[in-house]
C-alpha cells in the first residue's frame, strides 16, 4: 500500500529543505510513496483587502507552484510520485485540513528556530501537532552557530535513588 506524505514548506525557509527531504526519504524508504508538497500563502500576505488584484494573487500562486515543482524535481525526482498544492489561508489550519483532504499518513514539516513572534503567537508546527489527526514529524532547523552535540550534564536524577 502506498503511503501519502504531506510536506508543507515555507518557501522563505530554504535552509531546512534538505533536512525535510532527508527525513521524507528515510520515512519512505524503498517503498513507493505519494509525496505532496504544500505551501500556504498566509492570508495577511495574500490579503483580504479590496485593493489586492486577482492577477497579483494568481502570479503569487504561480510563482509558488513553480518553486515547489523545482524543489520536487531536485529533491524527489522520479524516486516517488509527487504533486504540488498551493493554497491561500491560515497556515496551520490549512495544513491540517489539507492533510485530511489528501488522507495523509504522515505530515513531515520543518520547525525553524523560534523568534519573538513565535513565542507570542505559537509556531505553525506547534499548531499542526496540536490539531492534526495525522502523525507529524517535525524536523528541526540546524543552527549553523551551534554544535550538533547535545548539552553536557543531566537535568534529571534517578527517582529510585531519591
Amino acid at each position: 500500500m502506498t503511503q501519502t506524505i504531506l510536506v508543507p514548506l515555507d518557501l522563505n525557509q530554504e535552509l531546512v529543505i534538505d533536512s525535510v527531504f532527508a527525513a521524507v526519504k528515510r520515512v519512505a524508504g524503498t517503498e513507493k510513496a505519494r509525496v505532496i508538497l504544500l505551501t500556504v500563502i498566509p492570508e495577511i500576505d495574500a490579503g483580504d483587502f479590496p485593493y489586492v488584484e486577482t492577477e497579483y494573487l494568481k502570479k503569487l500562486g504561480t510563482s509558488a507552484r513553480n518553486q515547489l515543482e523545482r524543489i520536487a524535481r531536485g529533491q524527489i525526482g522520479d524516486a516517488q510520485d509527487w504533486e504540488t498544492d498551493v493554497r491561500i489561508g491560515p497556515v496551520g489550519r490549512t495544513i491540517v485540513r489539507r492533510a485530511d483532504h489528501f488522507e495523509a499518513d504522515l505530515i513531515v514539516m520543518a520547525s525553524h528556530n523560534p523568534v519573538f513572534w513565535d513565542v507570542l503567537l505559537g509556531s505553525i508546527a506547534a499548531q499542526v501537532v496540536k490539531h492534526a489527526r495525522h502523525s507529524v514529524l517535525v524536523v528541526r532547523q540546524k543552527d549553523p552557530g551551534k554544535s550538533d552535540k547535545p548539552p553536557q550534564g543531566d537535568v534529571s536524577r534517578d527517582a529510585s535513588a531519591a
